[in-house]
């Protein structure tokens, strides 16, 4: 069946603009590096937990398998960059600048993107409950089969999202639109969007059923 509303149409994805020839890189590169910057490089296997780094550009990158749980990034610009396997578990990228980035089979449980700048970016089969998007911009970004559980997107931007067989249990869109949007492929058991947030968006025929209490319907069976 489809979904009831406005169909959305599918975000035009701009993939990560990687070079074939990325040099190899430790995390030890971007510390030494007086600006905190790290251009055109692959890493994997490192460490960097519970950490201070602000300001750091990071560029034409690719990650694998690393670990930068519980550090902060205050003011991070990361562009055109591909992270597989890694977690940034309770990270903070406040304020952040994150385009044509690409999250692949990551954990970013209680990942802090407060006021932060997403531009085409996609999250595929991520783990990010309890994560924080308050007052973040989103464009063209796309969440794809990931758990976004308790998930907080109060007062969030968004402009050309999808939301793709996700798990949005307890996840709070409050001073939020989802005009546009299509949420029908999703699941939860409770969801917190208020009324004036739901005009132009597409839910399932199931869906529909639970937002019409919102509105005063009864639904005859």
């Amino acid at each position: 069946m489809k979904g009831i509303g406005t169909m959305a149409a599918k975000t035009k994805m701009i993939p990560p603009q990687l070079p074939a020839d990325l040099n190899e890189a430790a995390w030890e590169d971007l510390l030494a590096d007086e600006d905190h910057e790290l251009v055109r490089a692959t890493m994997s296997g490192a460490h960097f937990e519970y950490e201070v780094l602000e300001k750091c550009t990071l560029s034409k990158v690719q990650f694998r398998g690393c670990s930068f749980a519980h550090t902060k990034f205050e003011r991070m610009d990361m562009t055109d960059a591909v992270l597989e396997n890694c977690d940034l578990s309770n990270a903070v990228l406040h304020k952040g600048i994150i385009h044509r980035v690409h999250f692949k089979d990551c954990k970013l449980t209680g990942v802090n993107l407060s006021k932060a700048n997403l531009g085409f970016v996609t999250f595929e089969n991520c783990l990010m409950n309890l994560s924080d998007f308050v007052e973040a911009s989103l464009k063209q970004v796309k969440f794809n089969g990931s758990s976004l559980q308790n998930v907080n997107f109060y007062g969030c931007k968004f402009k050309d999202v999808e939301l793709h067989e996700c798990d949005l249990n307890e996840a709070d869109f409050n001073d939020t639109s989802l005009k546009g949007m299509d949420i029908s492929t999703c699941t939860y058991e409770r969801i917190d969007i208020p009324v004036q947030a739901l005009p132009g968006c597409t839910v399932s025929p199931e869906q529909a059923i639970g937002f019409a209490k919102l509105f005063g319907l009864k639904v005859k069976y």
